[in-house]
């Protein structure tokens, strides 16, 4: 296939209606989470010092899709998705809001801080479990996988760039205004959102009360057993590899000796590691085994995550965030492609709620144990634990999981 004809066909979701408007909004939804990271861990570990708040800062947002994810998806499968991702990302603007005023008040009060940041993880759940889900109904089953790369590589694209941005704007004009321009970043995503009109199948299916639709879902999904073997997976990798990105602050002060600017390359070389792996699902993802690439892409992020925490050099650590990010986009895409394949139509957006359930467990977890681990022992010594076992849970479930490996 020429060069030309794989960028045609990379790009064919974009001619569906709805589509860029859902990859536009998603995209300032992901401006928005960026900045509002990398100012809120910046500022919290300038206060505390503390690389276990720090990292207990991304739990407190993560968290709550632990406890809401299967109402989430519930709600995702019976009502109009445009609408509640508008509604999560306006919950997300008014807490980013909020959080520039404390800053800017100087307010220390961890407990309050945690507070506004756990409001917001709300509205991040009801969006995750929703976002992947309205991008397969506006584009079909057969460009699903197409559709689902594009709008994490638009994520991861203008991540890079706001991570970078952030670290500028936070040591020249402080992290007030970069919260700022996250609250405006989101509030466009929202209206952007009210924009998309749903496929017509959707409308008028029946519903049962909200906690049935939850239960139902719960039991059908949970006897699927490649869906039980990539949930079981992903709460493995979150705990002990996406935990990096609540360490990032932890990292750059004590491994690469940076300042918030170095801070923000370490942020945005995720994001640039991750659009290289997205663009390759984007152009390729019907056409490969799906379970092998993503078993391999999971030994990656634990190499990376040992080869980081003992970087001699910045540019060493660049490298292997780099890689930690095109792991992490690969895994997460692939999830997302391969749990919507496993169950019917009117369970997507539950199986994404149980995974939304996976994900919230392993950030509550991971970040707690590393950053502990990290300030009881060290940064290096905390990820070559996690690294460590991460690399030996691949190992696992390459030899376990046949039924992985031949998807």
């Amino acid at each position: 296939m020429t060069s030309y004809a794989t960028a045609r066909r990379i790009a064919e979701p974009f001619s569906t209606p709805g589509f860029r408007s859902l990859w536009t909004a998603a995209v300032l939804a992901a401006t928005a989470q960026w900045i509002d990271r990398v100012a809120v861990g910046w500022y919290i570990f300038h206060v505390t010092q503390s690389a276990f708040l720090t990292s207990a800062a991304v739990s407190v947002q993560m968290g709550p899709g632990f406890f809401i994810g299967p109402f989430a998806g519930a709600v995702a499968d019976s009502s109009p998705r445009p609408k509640i991702l508008a509604t999560a990302i306006g919950i997300r603007s008014c807490t980013i809001a909020a959080m520039a005023l404390l800053v800017h008040g100087g307010v220390s009060h961890v407990a309050l801080i945690f507070t506004v940041i756990a409001i917001g993880g709300t509205g991040q759940a009801m969006q995750f479990a929703c976002q992947q889900t309205l991008s397969g109904d506006l584009v079909g089953p057969e460009r699903r996988a197409q559709a689902i790369s594009l709008v994490s590589m638009g994520q991861r694209a203008v991540a890079a760039v706001a991570a970078v941005g952030s670290g500028v704007i936070i040591g020249t004009l402080g992290p007030t205004f970069a919260l700022g321009i996250a609250a405006c970043a989101t509030s466009l995503a929202a209206f952007s959102y009210l924009r998309i009109e749903e496929p017509s199948a959707r409308h008028g299916r029946a519903r049962l009360s909200l906690l049935r639709d939850t239960l139902h879902g719960l039991r059908t999904v949970g006897r699927v057993p490649l869906v039980a073997i990539l949930l079981g997976l992903m709460v493995v990798v979150e705990v002990f590899g996406y935990s990096y990105y609540a360490l990032i602050p932890a990292v750059a002060d004590r491994i690469a000796h940076v300042g918030p600017t170095g801070l923000g390359g370490l942020s945005a070389a995720p994001a640039l590691g991750g659009i290289v792996g997205l663009l390759f699902l984007a152009a390729y993802a019907d056409r490969i085994r799906l379970g092998v690439v993503f078993l391999t892409v999971f030994g990656t992020f634990g190499a990376m995550m040992v080869v980081i925490g003992a970087a001699p050099w910045y540019v060493v650590s660049l490298i292997a965030a780099a890689g930690i990010g095109c792991s992490a986009a690969m895994i997460d895409a692939l999830e997302w492609i391969m749990l919507q394949q496993s169950v019917e139509d009117g369970l997507r957006g539950r199986v994404l709620g149980a995974w939304n359930v996976a994900i919230g467990f392993g950030w509550i977890v991971g970040p707690l144990t590393l950053g502990a681990l990290a300030d009881a022992t060290s940064v290096t010594f905390a990820f070559a634990l996690a690294g460590t076992i991460v690399l030996v849970t691949c190992a696992i479930g390459a030899t376990v999981f046949p039924r992985l490996r031949a998807v």
